[in-house]
């Protein structure tokens, strides 16, 4: 009966195999066939050469593990790390900072050019993402280094080198990752449908990696300190680096690049051509929406600690009453309402970008943003501390649209300058958005600690007794700085990513007819389209590039 029935479904399968999975019903084997390629795109109105699997989106997503979390992680705390454990002057942590950033942003054209010019059996992007994946724990080892027992001179010129090396590597595997978001299908839903998986594993990275160095930084820091420096080393080296890199090196063995390219053509670089993309006037929106928002929460981060220890009252032993239990005052008491809020946010903003549009989302909880961080600058030491992750709850749900669209908006970018420049510049607009943001995060973190020391801030004093490093009361201009950091940075950075997202003029349906236009343009030449066609390509290149 078995076999009688599989051989019936084998011949109305037109004699193909059939997958052997069976459904028992009433005694009788079923076979349920498996749907081919070609089936599944057709379903999502796809060319087949273009259909993603919800695999593939997966094992794509979870690669962003690290560039959502050690971005999370290391505004959290490195400059904090740089003042607090290792004991650099604020002013100096900043510049090394800066100067790191710099270069790593100085190098993302180099590495987009090699990865384009770049011709491996695996393809372009890929290798450089398996090879990133290995060395990600030994940047982290080198830069987290236990070294406080150095004198000035050494540790300074340990961490300049050790962030510089540190940061060769995220650019060695991110600026090819990134240039994944667009290769990875030329079909924009099925982009889509891979950067939503790319934006969940980088929402529940920032997630951990805000919330994780925030809970133990406590623990780590201050009288009150229960863990020590090794085994915080060791958690760093041996648990974030390896979240980091294995799904990394996984993705680069197994996602497809799909979009086409010619095996002989090899791009020489040229500053001009490297930054041509910003000759599409939607381009300059979209990295205004993206480096304001990711600014923004790189600022906030690095100035949580602070605030939390010398205007939260950390360094007093405040708590925090939460009604089912009490808590000691830390920037966890800001980085977690606002993860929590923004995971909230999240499905706001996707209902928003379902109903109108992604620049919608973006802006649509920005006034929330400004309003929460203006409350928090104006927290004053009498007021009750359960006020300050409220305010932060509020940044949250401002904070979920403006994180989540800038990467979803990139592969539609890139369609609009393939439109205006006949080609695709995948690997250079990526290394331009990521250049820009760290030059933007350079300028901004290095700002934070100058305005610290400028207003004479008091670095923790270690005692050898207990091998712990003290908290120091600061003076008012420190307290002030903080405040001001918070309200005026928020408040100017989002009001500019606002304006942009308003001047971004990109929808699906535009989307749409752009790929016809291209597609036809491609095969036939723009003389083959008729009057009305080519008065409808001129106006979308007048509205959009």
């Amino acid at each position: 009966m078995h076999l009688r029935h599989a051989l019936c479904y084998t011949e109305l399968n037109g004699g193909k195999p059939i997958s052997p999975i069976f459904n028992k019903y009433k005694g009788i084997s079923v076979v349920k066939k498996k749907l081919t390629v070609e089936e599944l795109a057709a379903k999502e109105n796809c060319d087949p050469k273009d259909y993603v699997s919800t695999k593939e989106c997966i094992l794509y997503g979870a690669a962003d593990l690290f560039g959502g979390g050690q971005a999370a992680f290391l505004s959290v705390i490195l400059l904090a790390f740089f003042t607090n454990i290792i004991g650099i002057e604020a002013a100096i942590a900043s510049t090394i900072i800066m100067i790191s950033k710099i270069w790593d942003a100085v190098s993302d054209p180099a590495m987009g050019l090699i990865s384009e010019n770049s011709r491996f059996r695996l393809g372009r992007r890929k290798p450089f993402m398996i090879l990133g994946g290995i060395l990600i724990p030994f940047g982290l080892a080198f830069l987290f280094a236990p070294i406080q027992n150095m004198e000035e001179p050494s540790k300074i010129t340990w961490m300049v080198f050790a962030y510089i090396i540190y940061c060769t590597i995220s650019t060695i595997s991110q600026v090819p990752y990134m240039s994944m978001s667009s290769d990875i299908s030329m079909d924009y839903r099925q982009r889509n449908k891979a950067n939503t998986w790319k934006l969940i594993f980088d929402i529940i990275a920032a997630g951990l990696l805000y919330l994780i160095p925030s809970l133990m930084w406590n623990k780590v820091v201050g009288e009150n300190a229960t863990i020590s420096y090794t085994t915080f080393y060791y958690i760093i080296v041996f648990g974030f680096g390896l979240l980091f890199a294995i799904p990394l090196i996984v993705a680069g063995l197994t996602v497809k690049e799909r979009t086409p390219y010619q095996e002989e053509k090899k791009v020489k670089f040229s500053i001009k051509e490297y930054f041509k993309g910003l000759t599409v006037k939607s381009y300059i929106w979209h990295i205004l929406m993206y480096v304001t928002a990711f600014l923004t929460m790189d600022l906030i981060s690095a100035v949580a600690i602070y605030y939390t220890d010398y205007i939260g009252g950390t360094i007093n032993g405040v708590k925090v009453n939460l009604g089912f239990m009490e808590m000691d005052m830390g920037s966890i008491m800001i980085i977690a309402p606002m993860m929590v809020c923004a995971a909230i946010g999240i499905v706001i903003a996707y209902v928003i970008k379902a109903k109108y549009s992604k620049q919608a989302a973006f802006r649509a909880g920005l006034p929330l943003y400004i309003i929460g961080a203006i409350l928090l600058a104006c927290y004053q030491p009498d007021w009750n501390p359960i006020l300050i992750p409220v305010f932060a709850a509020i940044m949250g749900f401002g904070f979920a649209g403006a994180q989540s669209m800038p990467w979803l908006v990139f592969a539609d970018t890139v369609d609009v300058a393939e439109l205006k420049l006949g080609y695709r510049p995948t690997a250079n607009m990526s290394g331009v958005m990521t250049f820009t943001r760290k030059i933007a995060t350079a300028l901004g973190t290095g700002m934070v600690g100058w305005v610290l020391s400028a207003a004479h801030y008091v670095k923790p004093v270690y005692d050898p007794e207990t091998g712990k490093n003290i908290l120091q009361q600061q003076p008012e201009s420190v307290l002030l700085a903080i405040r001001l950091l918070i309200a005026i940075s928020v408040t100017v950075l989002l009001t500019i990513g606002f304006i942009a997202s308003i001047k971004y003029k990109v929808t699906n349906k535009r989307l749409e007819r752009i790929r016809y236009f291209v597609s036809k343009r491609n095969e036939s030449g723009e003389e083959s389209f008729t009057e009305e066609e080519m008065a409808e390509y001129l106006e979308l290149k007048k509205k959009l590039c």
